[in-house]
């Protein structure tokens, strides 16, 4: 099962209500335990399920509604109301969509950990760059012809590594920049630059944070507006001789 099949058959489930066990779910739910931006998708859709539903719930209904549907007169003639109109409905039903999911949109929580937990599930396995360059200069230049933070620093531990290649990460609209360095031992250091406001509740402080992460050593840290979180294979005293 590809990531598009699984895609199909979860955009049909519904967490508490369908069975996880069933055959189809339960096949592109293990696709999505081990796809990263599968069970993004995933979570966001829940979500998104869960705001329609509890929107449409909190539509009131008028007490009398019953009564006076049952004591309203049956409309026998042939001409068409707007609000009858199929096309009508479509643009309607469309307009209640789109104001829930502009709901949604707006108050769906943005959590430094989800961020965290993201970026080191797509580098945790294979990762192709947008650049392949041992160039710094090359990889600034690239980043910011994308409008992704470009004006990152690095340790001096850091600088002194062989850089593998760069790319941009789109993360809820905003850009995301990835740098890879060569550790050397055939083991990969990635870093991620954001720009701070976008992540609210992540740590403020300037010294590293080293939390494991799904089997990657993380640090995070600030430095001006920028948010840096640098991930690696290995434990924490690995990563702290490069920060």
């Amino acid at each position: 099962m590809d990531r598009e099949e699984a895609r199909q058959i979860l955009a049909c489930y519904r967490p508490g209500l369908d069975d996880p066990a069933d055959p189809p779910f339960a096949a592109a739910l293990e696709k999505a335990r081990h796809d990263p931006d599968l069970a993004t998708w995933l979570e966001e859709q829940s979500a998104f399920d869960a705001a329609v539903r509890e929107s449409v719930r909190r539509i009131p209904v008028p007490p009398d509604l019953r009564a006076k549907i049952l004591a309203a007169p049956v409309e026998r003639s042939s001409v068409t109301r707007p609000w009858r109109s199929r096309s009508f409905q479509a643009v309607a039903a469309s307009l209640i969509v789109a104001a829930v999911a502009g709901f949604w949109l707006a108050n769906r929580r943005i959590t430094f950990d989800g961020y965290r937990r993201h970026m080191v599930g797509l580098v945790r396995g294979e990762y192709e760059m947008g650049i392949r360059s041992n160039d710094l200069d090359a990889i600034r230049r690239y980043l910011a012809s994308r409008q992704s933070p470009s004006d990152y620093a690095v340790s001096r531990a850091m600088e002194r590594l062989e850089p593998e290649g760069a790319d941009t990460i789109e993360w809820h609209g905003r850009k995301v920049s990835l740098l890879c360095l060569d550790a050397g031992e055939d083991r990969d250091l990635f870093l991620f630059v954001v720009d701070r406001s976008v992540l609210p509740d992540a740590p403020v402080a300037e010294s590293p944070d080293i939390v494991s992460i799904d089997g990657m050593a993380t640090a995070t840290w600030v430095r001006g507006d920028e948010l840096y979180l640098l991930a690696g294979h290995g434990d924490e005293q690995f990563l702290q001789q490069f920060l």
